[in-house]
């Protein structure tokens, strides 16, 4: 009887036992599920989303727990209207994005930036297009894509060098159709960003100034005429209820940053395999390019900058308050370090 007792109690010990084990799992596996499938939206440009594919192809969001599918359309003008229809929650493209969006009263935070690309935003002159010094731009026609950040570059080269802006034609044209209307001569010289500078030196133009450089006669060497960030946003409804999912992702994210500054060479290589471009093109483009994830005065000044010209340009109403679409929690969690803004 005692024997026949002790067995029963051992069985029901057990399948208690199990039935926890069950439940536990179960747990388990739907806090796994939560955190299991990210998609995030990115643009084919080794500025915008290096880390992004440099995570993924790395293994990094796995480390964290994550399977994150990267889409990656063509243009980063594509991403506003993705963010607006709540199909992209996690996108990576720029404040100037952002900043037009939380405008029109969409919720959207910029929660990391990616990097500062100022100096791959720059102005080629065509072969023979007369232009040397700032003061030749002046009566010649531009080319260059409507809502363009280097138009920012271009009017503080004006303002340093003392040239007539309004004396320059602005021709909106698409980055691919720049490149013909340099060809066919219709325009001067094109502001735009890379691979398609790379591509405009290589049909014999010559790289007038970046954001960050400048080649002319008058004005050589270092310039802050532009730092133009890329960065990571998320919708505030994605935020609140993800909110381990987007911590566990900049971690990632942060591991692909140190990567492509301790690795240049092999980021290069895998980003180009992705993107269907030449591995030296690819290391040309990213060599320009600041990697960092920190959050600086610098960072903030540059937004503000930005908004204040957009609201000039007429893009927005009121100069946005920089809390309004920056929010710092959730990489401060992730490293504090990163954020030395107060």
């Amino acid at each position: 009887m005692k024997w026949g007792l002790l067995t029963g109690l051992m069985v029901i010990i057990s399948a208690v036992a199990f039935v926890g084990c069950v439940d536990s799992g179960k747990a388990l596996q739907e806090k796994f599920k939560a955190r299991h499938k990210i998609v995030a939206y990115g643009v084919m440009d080794p500025q915008i989303s290096a880390q992004q594919i440099i995570a993924e192809e790395k293994g990094y969001f796995r480390e964290e727990g994550l399977e994150v599918e990267n889409r990656l359309v063509q243009s980063g003008g594509e991403i506003p209207a993705l963010i607006r229809s709540g199909e992209a929650q996690v996108s990576f493209e720029s404040p100037y994005t952002v900043m037009t969006l939380v405008a029109e009263g969409v919720k959207v935070k910029v929660v990391a930036p990616m990097a500062d690309i100022g100096d791959t935003q720059c102005v080629v002159a065509r072969k023979d297009s007369g232009i040397v010094n700032g003061k030749d731009f002046e009566g010649k026609r531009i080319g260059m894509a409507e809502g363009s950040g280097i138009l920012l570059a271009l009017r503080n080269m004006c303002y340093e060098l003392k040239v007539d802006m309004d004396r320059i034609t602005f021709v909106p044209l698409s980055p691919r159709d720049q490149l013909q209307a340099m060809e066919a001569g219709t325009i001067d010289a094109m502001a735009c960003w890379e691979p398609w500078v790379s591509n405009a030196q290589a049909m014999g133009g010559t790289l007038l100034f970046s954001g960050l450089q400048s080649y002319l006669g008058d004005r050589q060497g270092e310039v802050d005429w532009l730092s133009f960030y890329t960065t990571m946003q998320i919708t505030d409804d994605y935020l609140h209820e993800h909110t381990e999912d987007v911590k566990a992702m900049l971690r990632a994210l942060e591991k692909a940053t140190i990567f492509i500054n301790e690795n240049p060479e092999e980021a290069a290589a895998i980003i180009a395999g992705k993107l269907n471009l030449e591995k030296d093109q690819v290391s040309h483009i990213m060599e320009k390019n600041y990697y960092s994830m920190s959050i600086d005065q610098h960072f903030r000044s540059t937004c503000e900058e930005v908004s204040s010209f957009m609201m000039k340009m007429g893009q927005l109403q009121d100069v946005p308050i920089f809390w309004d679409y920056v929010n710092l929690d959730y990489l401060r969690a992730t490293n504090r370090s990163l954020v030395t803004i107060k």
